[in-house]
């Protein structure tokens, strides 16, 4: 017979809150140190890597763009401990967890019990990596990294909707985001899943077991539905005014479910004309990256936008390979010219970087009217940026697909 149980040493105990306490000044280290830099990046534009650090987000991104861009290596490298290391981005770096935690804790205090039951972690990591699969990673937006990274990137109220939300809702069911929602977290059980069966494998010499049958069926399910979604999606996708823009903007439908608002394009751009979208194009596109031209325009050698999108929804494009897509077509209206109204000006074509406008006499109108040559033509936007008629604008850059040309 066992004799009875031993209680902990003090030592032991000592030494569990010592490791808890080093792991909260960590954690605490670190979401200091992702405010500021979100917060000097507003200002300096300097390249944000908090979102790319995901390994979720790196994964969708490779799987719905088909492409490889050198920024997901972050996300990788940590998908790659996490594999090995069950969580510990969770629990040691992870600054919205730390935010979840301690707001869970404060919960826990006030009487407030856990969720027991809801846990849709691995069904969002389902359905979005399905969904990645046709090119639509439909909830990729709800990575805390993106989530956090947004938070402070918009002058916006719904920018910090989602970070509440969370807060709120681990308040009232403490440690329910990081436990049970988190896609993030969910994802590092999966790989953490996976090498625990590696490990298995490789130390009984013999095949991994098979899964049971609920983990295979729910598998199958998240994956089906989550294909689904995508394709229901992109099909039902209708604006109500289709927006420009970003130069490497992936096709319209895509980019909704690729962009993860991080607003990492909007920190970037040094000619601050890039802004999110505050629904005047849908609910679908709420905070997604618009371009506008009222007071400056896309630099011709500037891509650096494309260079800090985390998520792909910006493919990385050269000087050169910027130039022969364009963002979109000038579009002239006679009505607001000044030449319509017997005027003079030419500042249209006169700060064109690409020599891409002309005056013509048009016999209809009775006066010269410009002219833009889309084989020369970016969408740059300068002619609309300099433009001096107010409060409208008589030459206006319009999405390709909205052009008489496009």
């Amino acid at each position: 017979m066992s004799g009875p149980a031993k209680p902990n040493r003090p030592s032991d105990t000592t030494e569990n809150t010592g490791h808890r306490r080093i792991r909260w000044i960590v954690r605490g280290i670190c979401l200091v140190a992702a405010v500021v830099v979100l917060l000097a990046a507003r200002q300096t534009r300097w390249p944000v890597v908090i979102p790319a650090m995901s390994p979720f987000i790196a994964a969708c991104s490779i799987l719905a763009t088909r492409t490889f861009n050198v920024i997901a290596v972050l996300g990788l490298a940590v998908g790659f401990i996490a594999f090995w290391r069950a969580r510990w981005f969770c629990r040691w770096v992870c600054p919205l967890g730390f935010c979840a935690d301690g707001v869970s804790r404060m919960g826990r205090r006030c009487g407030r019990k856990p969720a027991k039951r809801l846990s849709v972690g691995r069904w969002i990591v389902l359905l979005t990596l399905a969904g990645a699969c046709l090119g639509y990673p439909v909830l990729l937006w709800l990575d805390p990294l993106a989530i956090f990274s947004g938070t402070f990137a918009f002058a916006a109220w719904p920018a910090i909707v989602p970070l509440l939300t969370l807060l709120a809702l681990s308040f009232m069911w403490p440690h329910i985001w990081c436990g049970r929602v988190c896609p993030l977290g969910a994802f590092q059980d999966v790989l953490a899943s996976l090498a625990r069966r590696i490990r298995r494998r490789t130390s009984e010499g013999s095949p991994p077991q098979r899964w049971s049958l609920p983990v295979a069926r729910r598998t199958v399910l998240g994956i089906g539905a989550g294909a689904a979604l995508a394709s229901t999606a992109r099909l039902a996708h209708r604006p109500a005014s289709r927006p420009v823009r970003p130069p490497g903007a992936i096709d319209e439908p895509g980019l909704l479910g690729v962009c993860i608002r991080c607003g990492n394009c909007i920190r970037a751009c040094p000619t601050r004309i890039i802004e999110p979208s505050l629904g005047r194009h849908g609910v679908a596109s709420l905070l997604t990256p618009v371009l506008q031209f009222r007071e400056n325009y896309c630099l011709v050698d500037c891509t650096k936008c494309m260079e800090v999108c985390p998520s792909g929804a910006l493919i990385r494009l050269s000087a050169e390979g910027k130039a022969s897509k364009p963002i979109g077509l000038p579009e002239v209206d006679m009505n607001v010219c000044l030449l319509g109204a017997d005027r003079e000006c030419a500042e249209c074509r006169r700060w064109c970087p690409h020599e891409a406008i002309r005056y013509v006499w048009s016999e209809s109108e009775y006066t010269l009217i410009p002219q833009i040559d889309p084989q020369k033509c970016t969408g740059c936007g300068a002619c609309e940026a300099v433009c001096p008629t107010k409060p409208k604008k008589a030459i206006v850059v319009v999405p390709l697909a909205d052009s008489p040309r496009g």
